[in-house]
């Protein structure tokens, strides 16, 4: 069983160790990404600016041991899958939280599409890579199925080969599963054997999510897309900030199409009303369809949820657990849990919850 272990926890940002992983595998949090994921109605700029904001003070927080801060910027490179990629802001990251005036930006599209059963790439064609001579790179992506990932760094190596230019370490920021961690590992053994390579790091934002398939059991999912909070690694703070919204566990995707969230705000809110619009056809209730969602396993009582907490996340207390458990039953008090049985139900909280997009987009 996966854990999080706790290196660093502060208001402002959180860090957490994935022991199990084969490659140095991280989880951040920060009020700004539980807020964004949270509530995906925020786009555009906001959307940007929460989440560099978030990731400058993260990397800030970094122990010494996460080396960054000793790399000479001249030897950085942030390597850019567009468009997503560009929300990441990962130059403008690395200069805020460690004053890298000098990385260099390298850019390829990539467009994944469905190949029968599996997904590959199209439209790679533009590519302009460029890398420092003794090269540390960054990326910043969401990672589903990891096509655009695994293909974007075989061209790396080869760029890198082919121009004799040497990698020393590759980092990735993302909002992702753990296919992103396996394709990671498969390539630092292959740069392992072509370069002066010390490896591969992974920075998961609150959480490492599921993905959906064929087979995951949901009413409405896109397979091989759609990022899931259950099943998953969530941070402490992210699972207690699905006490806060309770719109936020209904949502089809953790973060949906972060190109169209900053590019094309109003056709992503439009896209995500459509979907609220069909959930509220559903013939379930509402606890049905937040069950489905996140099934809250572990929380039939305190001693339970302690005893699987403590294994899930070392280092936290039971002072937090505690505080969790509550926020559980405050939500689910026997008025609600009564309301939210009836027929109906889910069809009047999308009612609300399509208002509320409805008067984002005006």
């Amino acid at each position: 069983m996966r854990h999080l272990k706790k290196l660093v926890r502060k208001p402002g940002a959180s860090l957490y160790q994935i022991p199990e992983s084969e490659i140095n595998a991280y989880v951040i949090s920060t009020p700004e990404t539980r807020k964004l994921i949270n509530r995906p109605e925020i786009v555009g700029r906001q959307f940007l600016q929460l989440l560099r904001t978030s990731l400058a003070r993260a990397v800030k927080s970094f122990p010494e041991d996460i080396p960054f801060s000793k790399w000479d910027d001249r030897s950085t490179c942030v390597f850019h899958f567009l468009r997503g990629g560009l929300n990441f802001g990962i130059v403008d990251v690395l200069y805020r939280a460690l004053g890298f005036k000098r990385t260099m930006a390298s850019f390829m599209t990539s467009q994944r599409y469905r190949k029968g059963s599996r997904w590959a790439i199209k439209m790679d064609q533009y590519r302009q890579v460029t890398l420092p001579d003794d090269g540390y790179v960054f990326i910043g992506d969401v990672v589903a199925t990891g096509t655009t990932l695994d293909n974007g760094l075989k061209i790396l190596r080869e760029k890198a080969l082919k121009t004799g230019k040497n990698l020393r370490s590759l980092v990735l920021f993302t909002i992702g599963c753990d296919r992103a961690e396996k394709i990671l590992a498969h390539h630092e053994k292959v740069f392992r054997k072509h370069f002066d390579f010390e490896g591969c790091y992974i920075f998961y934002i609150e959480g490492c999510f599921g993905l959906a398939e064929e087979e995951t059991k949901l009413h409405i999912k896109i397979p091989g897309t759609d990022l899931l909070r259950y099943p998953g690694i969530l941070t402490p703070e992210f699972e207690l900030s699905q006490y806060e919204k309770l719109s936020s566990i209904l949502e089809r995707c953790t973060v949906y199409d972060v190109g169209a969230k900053s590019f094309e705000p109003m056709n992503f809110l439009l896209e995500m009303k459509e979907y609220w619009e069909k959930l509220s056809g559903i013939d379930m209730t509402l606890m049905e369809a937040c069950k489905e969602r996140l099934p809250e396993r572990g929380y039939d009582d305190l001693e339970t949820l302690c005893l699987l907490k403590e294994q899930e996340w070392e280092g936290i207390g039971k002072n937090f657990i505690n505080k969790l458990y509550e926020s559980y039953k405050k939500r689910w008090t026997r008025e609600f849990t009564t309301k939210a049985q009836q027929p109906g139900s889910l069809k009047k909280f999308c009612g609300k919850r399509i208002e509320e997009i409805t008067k984002a987009m005006s």
